[in-house]
C-alpha cells in the first residue's frame, strides 16, 4: 500500500499565527504517537506573517482513517475554526 502525504496551507487571523501553530504542534505530538503516523511537522511561512505550512505522512489508508477518528483530531476541529482566516488549502499525495 501507498505512503499518503498531506501538504497543507493555513491562514491564520491577523495576529493569531502563534496561537495557530500552538494547536497544530498540540496535534502534532499526538499524532507522532500513532503507529501508522511516519512524520507531521509544522513551519511558519517566512514570507507571509499569517501563513502556517505543514505536511503529514501516514503508512497507509487505514492509518489515514484512523488518525481521523481519533479524538485528537476531534478535539482540534473547534480551536482550528477559531484561528483560521480562510479554509486550509489542502493537497494529498501518494
Amino acid at each position: 500500500m501507498a505512503r499518503i502525504a498531506i501538504f497543507t496551507r493555513l491562514t491564520a487571523l491577523a495576529g493569531r499565527r502563534d496561537d495557530l501553530i500552538a494547536s497544530l504542534e498540540t496535534l502534532a505530538d499526538a499524532t507522532r504517537r500513532e503507529p501508522g503516523a511516519e512524520t507531521f511537522v509544522v513551519h511558519p511561512a517566512r514570507d507571509e506573517p499569517d501563513v502556517v505550512v505543514g505536511y503529514e505522512v501516514f503508512r497507509d489508508d487505514a492509518a489515514l482513517a484512523a488518525h481521523r477518528a481519533s479524538e485528537h483530531v476531534a478535539a482540534i476541529g473547534p480551536k482550528l475554526a477559531a484561528l483560521l482566516a480562510a479554509p486550509p488549502e489542502i493537497t494529498y499525495a501518494s
